[in-house]
């Protein structure tokens, strides 16, 4: 299987659009432990990707999220709420089937460039 077609993130002027983040950690391999340490693991990569164009979680203006049915919710925004802290993009979240079967959560990002 080729792999999947698509990079970290495009810029538009200010604009930076990060795609979406799965809980995969530097080796490869997905996060077990559910919703909770997925999601921490979803917003350490998106953090990642931010530090290498010099951007911060503060510079984050819109996430869109997918989460798996049954994925429990309450779990996800409390880790999502202490990442952000006072910081709130404007968010939408859905339920969805994900590409990867054992993947419970996806995050991409929209950051702004503040000159």
């Amino acid at each position: 299987m080729k792999p999947p077609h698509y990079e970290l993130f495009a810029e538009a002027g200010p604009l930076v659009f990060l795609s979406g983040q799965l809980a995969v950690q530097g080796d490869g391999k997905l996060v077990e432990g559910g919703v909770a340490a997925q999601t921490s693991q979803v917003l350490a990569n998106i953090e990642a990707v931010l530090a290498k164009l010099d951007l911060k979680r503060t510079d984050v203006i819109k996430t869109t999220v997918w989460l798996k049915p049954g994925a429990e919710f309450a779990a996800f925004n409390d880790v999502y709420a202490e990442f952000f802290g006072d910081h709130r993009p404007a968010r939408s979240t859905v339920y969805s089937e994900l590409m990867l079967p054992a993947a419970s959560i996806e995050i991409e990002a929209i950051a702004l460039r503040r000159s």
